[in-house]
């Protein structure tokens, strides 16, 4: 026999052992609907957590991001300064490199606004002296601290207000949330491989007597070895898919409500899904672990019986 007709001979010959293993594997678990079902479930709901929070902790970025954008400079000019002179002032700040646009705000808006802020009307609110305002976005993210001592600086310009802390404090909030969710990730994968393993560990117990005869028989430890591998693939494969169907079917049940409070806010607000390759990582990584999980399990019992 030629070398290649030997290679090819052992790539059939591990080919239908695999084939064996994994035929034998989907049989038993679906032996045991019940049981594989129970532990698809709290594979799933372990999985489903980290991500669940890795999707609310990106939908949180991507919201705070589009806040920044948004951030802008209130400026409040001198109330002896007129409508003309307002328009001109922001007529000459629009042309600088560093602002994006300007909106004057003149006193008769501003006193529309103050009312809706109040529950008021202009008549309960009576006489108030408001000067005009000028909303100034900047052109470029990082430049409202320089801009706003720039504009302190200038002439008819009564008080500069920048309410940035929130956002910040926001930011810090994100980064302690991404930590957690990085830990609960780490403790969660754990536990899938806590789970498969003792499933396999169960499911080689009630096989002992089976295993033996095997092994009185000439079975290799990779024989017998091999169908709990896949087995331990398997699950952590279908609980990792199960967990991504709980995620999305939770987006679905928030996605309204989520929609009606930006609503209410003046804001489009939607819920997005993580991307295709987060979920196959997911999925992929799942499954390793249920490898891993089984091939503790295996080792160890294996060697309890045939030591």
């Amino acid at each position: 026999m030629s070398r290649r007709d030997s290679l090819r001979s052992g790539a059939r010959g591990w080919a239908r052992r695999h084939a064996y293993s994994l035929l034998s594997s989907i049989g038993a678990l679906v032996r045991s609907p019940v049981a594989t079902a129970m532990t698809v479930g709290v594979l799933a709901i372990a999985l489903s957590l980290p991500l669940g929070l890795y999707v609310a902790l990106d939908n949180l970025e991507r919201m705070n991001t589009d806040l920044e954008r948004l951030e802008s400079i209130s400026v409040f000019l001198e109330l002896d300064v007129d409508a003309e002179a307002a328009r001109r002032m922001a007529s000459s700040l629009a042309s600088a490199p560093d602002v994006l646009t300007v909106d004057p705000i003149g006193p008769e808006d501003g006193m529309r606004e103050l009312a809706g802020a109040t529950g008021l009307d202009d008549l309960e609110l009576g006489e108030v002296p408001l000067p005009w305002v000028l909303e100034v976005t900047p052109a470029r993210e990082g430049d409202v601290g320089r801009l706003a001592n720039r504009l302190r600086t200038l002439d008819g310009i009564d008080q500069v207000i920048v309410d940035l802390a929130w956002l910040r404090r926001l930011d810090s909030l994100l980064s302690v949330f991404a930590r957690l969710v990085e830990l609960l990730g780490v403790l969660f994968g754990l536990a899938v491989l806590f789970v498969i393993a003792n499933t396999i560990r169960a499911e080689i117990q009630a096989r002992h007597e089976e295993i033996e005869v095997m092994a009185l028989v000439g079975a290799t430890p990779a024989w017998i070895r091999r169908p709990f591998l896949y087995a331990g693939l398997w699950m952590g494969l279908l609980g990792g898919a199960c967990a991504w169907l709980l995620v999305r079917g939770g987006l679905w049940l928030l996605a309204g409500p989520v929609r009606e409070l930006g609503e209410a806010y003046g804001t489009p607000a939607t819920l997005q899904a993580p991307p295709g390759a987060l979920i196959g990582l997911l999925v992929a990584g799942a499954g390793l672990l249920g490898i891993l999980g089984a091939a503790i399990a295996v080792s160890r019992q294996l060697h309890r019986i045939n030591p």
